[in-house]
């Protein structure tokens, strides 16, 4: 559980298996959970600008999968690689939707930990930042997965994967930032996401400098 590479590779295959397949729609749910422990397991890690910048670099372009091949509708199933997915299920639809959540709350809690900004994916002018992905997600679905991750804890049964017939969902999210009644966590249950740099502050633990004053880190 010290490597961050199987995840990825994992959730490589199972994003590959049911991106084009309707049918094998829970896959890309289990690709959302798998990459979110990539990067639970990367914010164990102590930060460092050039140990991590492979790293960085593989959580934008993970980012940058989940927005074009999970979360939009592949042009051989009808989209134009630009629309929104519509999900066969809806309880997929909203696990997947938990597990986003959990991949970004491991990078916001690594950022907090480190009291230091410099995780690309979290700028609010990324491309692929967390308030382009979760509008991809209708506002109904957002509300649903927002209320399950802090109603309960990570459920599943005990299972270890995701599975046609059988689903789990992330909970218990470690970020301040995505505390039940946060700013970050209210703009994302709006019916059209608007994130700042405010709901993207870094909290304020009490000691040292502010967050507006540490340096920006940028990888």
């Amino acid at each position: 559980d010290a490597q961050v590479y199987p995840y990825l590779y994992a959730g490589h295959y199972h994003k590959d298996a049911g991106r084009d397949d309707q049918s094998q729609e829970y896959r890309l749910v289990e690709s959302l959970r798998l990459y979110a422990e990539a990067s639970r397991v990367a914010s164990a890690y102590r930060y460092d600008t050039k140990d991590c910048l492979q790293l960085m670099k593989h959580m934008t372009t993970v980012a940058s999968l989940i927005s074009r091949d999970i979360l939009r509708l592949p042009k051989n199933c009808g989209g134009n690689g630009k629309d929104c997915r519509t999900w066969e299920r809806r309880e997929n639809a909203i696990a997947a939707a938990t597990w986003l959540m959990g991949f970004f709350d491991s990078l916001l809690f690594w950022e907090e930990r480190e009291q230091s900004t410099f995780v690309e994916i979290l700028s609010i002018q990324q491309k692929n930042c967390v308030s382009k992905l979760f509008q991809l997600f209708s506002a109904d679905i957002r509300t649903l997965a927002i209320s399950k991750i802090h109603s309960h804890k990570e459920t599943g049964d005990n299972a270890s994967a995701i599975t046609e017939d059988k689903m789990i969902y992330f909970g218990n999210p470690r970020s301040k930032r995505l505390t039940k009644d946060s700013l970050l966590v209210m703009a994302l249950s709006k019916g059209k996401i608007s994130v700042r740099e405010m709901e993207m502050t870094l909290p304020y633990t009490g000691g040292g400098r502010s967050s507006r004053q540490r340096k920006r880190l940028r990888v």
